[in-house]
């Protein structure tokens, strides 16, 4: 099939010639009749599953006259009248198993407990035999336009599902590869020292960053409350998001009168860690963002959506006032160095 004929090929179905219409009644009716010899199978399998064995020996010669006449239909030879004797009927020539239980079977004697399963597992093969027998025909002898026509219905579904599949693979890869930075918001926990570094929400502040302030730098300014005057270290929650790169160019903290009593720059050191690694108590789900070179500003990338970074220092009095300077990236707006 080629692919000319797959896209520019009709997509309505055919109008098919009277000769046509037949063989598709045709098909129907053996496609009818291999849905009845499935019917009696189940009703069978039933049967003999309950231990009724007169009343499955009657259905089995019902399901092993419509097996044979079913083949016979199928090869244009004369259909063989129930109870009639099966010696004439000539086994299809094949490495299956198929019709090989009429060995067994004599439509005159019932059959016994014993051999009654054998026989259900040999109809029950030479039923699939017949499915794959009646495919095989149709498509060599009984093909129609319609046929085609469904053929090529088909792997356009399947093309187009995977078109369709793909695209919204290619959707939230992006997504998930190049997030958009959404409103959130930048949190401040004071803890007491390296020793005690537990944070509570009750010595928390934060302050909204709005996904307007993308690729510039803004100040963010906290205001302590009295409880938060005094403390030795500090856990800066950046954002609350995935894959969103940041830089953090100042931090201070400073008293009532505007003195500084903490500062910070993360840089780069000679040895491509943040400068004063020794500061860093913890820095959970963030990573560096690629290479980069001593002095330069540390550009880092979270990796979770609790991003954290946990700073500690000389312990702290009269604290009022933290303030950072930040600028939030999106991936895809990155530029390349």
């Amino acid at each position: 099939m080629s692919v000319k004929e797959l896209f520019l090929s009709y997509w309505k179905s055919p109008v098919l010639s009277s000769e046509e219409e037949t063989i598709e009644v045709l098909k129907k009716e053996k496609k009818q009749k291999l849905g009845q010899i499935e019917s009696r199978l189940e009703s069978l399998e039933i049967l003999i599953a309950n231990d009724k064995l007169a009343d499955a020996n009657i259905l089995l010669k019902y399901v092993v006259y419509d097996l044979v006449n079913f083949y016979q239909n199928l090869n244009g030879k004369k259909e063989i009248p129930k109870d009639s004797d099966l010696s004439s009927f000539q086994l299809p020539e094949t490495k299956s198993k198929a019709f090989q239980f009429l060995k067994n079977f004599n439509h005159q004697v019932e059959v016994s407990e014993t051999k009654i399963n054998e026989i259900f597992d040999g109809c029950l093969f030479t039923y699939h035999y017949l499915i794959n027998e009646s495919k095989s025909f149709f498509r060599s002898k009984m093909e129609t336009k319609l046929d085609r026509f469904k053929q090529i219905r088909k792997i356009r579904i399947i093309v187009v599902s995977s078109i369709l599949l793909l695209s919204l693979i290619s959707v939230l890869y992006y997504q998930y590869k190049f997030p958009v930075l959404k409103d959130q918001s930048i949190k401040m926990y004071t803890f007491l020292d390296k020793e005690h570094p537990q944070t509570s929400e009750s010595l928390m502040v934060s302050l909204p960053v709005s996904k307007t302030g993308v690729g510039v730098w803004n100040e963010y300014v906290f205001t302590l409350p009295e409880t938060m005057s005094q403390f030795g270290g500090l856990r800066i929650d950046p954002l609350e998001q995935r894959g969103i790169r940041f830089v953090l160019d100042d931090l201070q903290i400073l008293d009532a009168n505007g003195k500084v009593l903490y500062s910070k720059k993360i840089t780069v050191s000679q040895s491509l860690l943040p400068e004063d690694y020794q500061d860093f108590l913890e820095i959970s789900d963030i990573k560096t963002a690629g290479k980069q070179l001593p002095g330069e500003l540390v550009e880092m990338i979270s990796t979770g959506r609790d991003p954290k970074i946990l700073l500690v220092f000389p312990k702290l009095e009269n604290a009022k006032t933290i303030k950072v300077k930040m600028k939030y990236i999106e991936a895809h707006k990155v530029k390349k160095k």
